[in-house]
């Protein structure tokens, strides 16, 4: 009953939290920085998911994505994901495709008690982030299916005894094609206050630190709690109205989230996962549109 106990904790316990979470940057959310599968049958998987999250002045987000991998050595897997969103709030809706990544994971040679692995991949955005309302205004990063960054993506995941996680990862933006035009000012609706201007926005880079634990509830049951670090490695940046690139203060920091994450197996070849995660250590700004109240994700996969 304890395990029950925590999913209902951790689930609740996002329902009342304002702050960042991980999904839309999207490097906590890749292979095994993200969960290890301890079901997997085949050498193939297609896995089909999708986030939800209330954002800043309730803004629903709803994140489809689409997810293929591949062993193709005993040590090496090969995947690539692509992503979308869906946003409405008070400044409008709007649906647009989102990034495309592509990463391996290299697994070490295991040891008496340890297994590690490391990921190594790239992002490409699928739109410049200026996305407008049907009004024709340009929306908030909130609103965007992309940050509209090229990046590089690395992590490493160590497991000890099959039950203690410990993961880190880096996410550099290289390339910079955000063309975002959104002003405040724009707005008579003073709500829109809430969100920060990012006219030609251009983000630094995070780090990740993760703990967890697994707890295996049946043969085909596996909880895992954990606890995610992300800092935000310097202050973002725009371009105000006088053409002058002005940084945003606050916008560098740490946030740390709890979360959960449960995997059920249905069949020998198929798996539900879900995962709830809550901030309780939040950035100051998040002009990048990470501002999460409350954040789940739902994933079904398929092994052949």
């Amino acid at each position: 009953m304890r395990y029950y106990f925590l999913i209902i904790y951790y689930v609740g316990f996002t329902g009342y939290a304002a702050a960042q979470g991980c999904s839309d940057a999207g490097f906590c959310s890749l292979g095994a920085i993200k969960n290890l599968d301890p079901h997997k049958t085949g050498k193939n998987t297609v896995a089909i998911g999708s986030s939800f999250g209330i954002g800043e002045r309730q803004t629903l987000t709803i994140n489809p994505y689409l997810q293929y991998s591949s062993q193709v050595e005993s040590r090496l897997q090969l995947a690539v994901k692509i992503t979308s969103t869906y946003a409405d709030g008070f400044l409008g809706k709007v649906f647009d495709a989102g990034d495309i990544y592509g990463f391996a994971t290299l697994s070490f040679r295991k040891r008496k008690y340890t297994q590690g692995r490391v990921v190594a991949g790239f992002k490409i955005p699928l739109t410049s982030a200026n996305d407008k309302n049907a009004a024709g205004k340009p929306l908030p990063l909130d609103y965007q299916s992309s940050i509209g960054t090229y990046d590089l993506v690395a992590g490493i995941n160590y497991l000890i005894r099959e039950r203690f996680e410990i993961d880190a990862g880096l996410q550099l933006p290289l390339i910079q094609k955000n063309r975002n035009s959104f002003f405040p000012d724009e707005y008579t609706d003073t709500r829109v206050y809430d969100f920060a201007p990012t006219n030609q926005f251009l983000r630094k880079s995070d780090v990740l630190l993760r703990i967890g634990y697994y707890f295996p509830i049946s043969p085909t049951l596996v909880i895992k709690p954990n606890v995610l670090a992300i800092y935000h490695l310097g202050e973002d940046s725009y371009v105000n109205r006088f053409n002058v690139r002005t940084t945003l203060p606050g916008s560098s920091g740490l946030t740390l989230n709890a979360g959960i994450v449960i995997t059920k197996q249905l069949t020998s070849a198929t798996q539900l996962e879900l995962i709830a995660a809550a901030p309780f250590v939040v950035r100051e700004l998040r002009p990048d549109g990470l501002t999460r109240a409350a954040a789940f994700n739902i994933q079904y996969s398929i092994s052949f």
